[in-house]
């Protein structure tokens, strides 16, 4: 499997398996589209001798996802289907080395899932090994995390970016600002050209705030707020624009950089009031839009 970046990670991983000393449990812990996913299964696979496709000793769960108007949104992991990889667990080995499990997006079990994963982790299975892929830490239970081994996954450089894109690609600049130091997100990029023309239009909505007028800048909150999901990832996107300009990287704006920061801090603090909030999204983009 080709994994952009990670060696240290992979290195010390590898390492253990030369030595005999796998843990029961990890935790690999970071943002979306860094490549957590194809680290652990790299992992699984050299602990169970061959590739996942040929071996029923890799287990693999996740979320259930549900589809509404083209929109594909995941669900909480129940605590079914830690009961169900409990007892996948407790079978034999079919090719006599380790069992492995791996969680992806482990932060969206719900609670009684993570209490029957609590009770996985407390009475360890010989040869086995549980790999737990998280996104956001705070929604793991404090007492999953003390029992497992932590290892953080960083953005990657530009530089191990720019590998996984052709030779004089014409948007691969484009494709390297946007991924954000995550090489899934670059090949998403790379492959599916919606996505960038997302981000464009984002960016150009974004330019075009400060010169609008009440009725523009209303009638855009309107259209925003139509889809909770893609607004708060358009939001995101602002974000990264907003910090970009502020450190020189992209100027967008003839403002001052004063202003720009405050809205960087309104613009985090609306998306943090819909995250918590039941709050109207329009109105939340209305206020936000009238002070910049």
């Amino acid at each position: 499997m080709n994994i952009v970046g990670h060696q240290k990670i992979q290195k010390i991983l590898l390492r253990s398996i030369e030595r005999g000393a796998v843990s029961h449990a990890y935790i690999f812990a970071g943002p979306q589209h860094l490549g957590k996913f194809g680290v652990a299964l790299g992992f699984a696979e050299r602990l169970a001798g061959n590739s996942r496709e040929v071996n029923p000793d890799i287990i693999v769960i996740g979320p259930d996802t549900d589809e509404s108007k083209g929109i594909i949104r995941k669900k909480e992991i129940k605590i079914e289907k830690i009961r169900e990889l409990q007892h996948q667990l407790r079978m034999t080995s079919h090719f006599g080395k380790y069992k492995i499990a791996i969680v992806d997006d482990a932060d969206r079990m719900n609670k009684s899932a993570q209490n029957a994963m609590l009770k996985i982790l407390e009475e360890p299975a010989e040869k086995v090994a549980i790999i737990l892929i998280a996104a956001n830490l705070n929604k793991i239970l404090p007492t999953i995390i003390s029992r497992c081994v932590l290892k953080k996954f960083s953005p990657v450089s530009e530089r191990e970016i720019r590998k996984i894109l052709p030779a004089n690609l014409e948007n691969g600049e484009e494709i390297i600002f946007w991924s954000l130091g995550r090489p899934g997100l670059a090949k998403a990029l790379l492959e599916n050209p919606k996505e960038l023309e997302s981000r464009r239009e984002a960016e150009k909505e974004l330019a075009g705030l400060p010169a609008s007028n009440i009725s523009e800048r209303f009638s855009l909150a309107e259209k925003m707020s139509k889809d909770s999901s893609a607004l708060m990832e358009k939001l995101g996107w602002w974000v990264v624009l907003l910090r970009e300009n502020l450190i020189g990287r992209k100027k967008m704006f003839s403002c001052p950089s004063e202003k720009i920061f405050k809205f960087l801090e309104q613009t985090q603090k609306s998306v943090e009031i819909m995250r918590e909030t039941n709050s109207n999204p329009r109105l939340v983009l209305e206020n936000l839009f009238m002070d910049f």
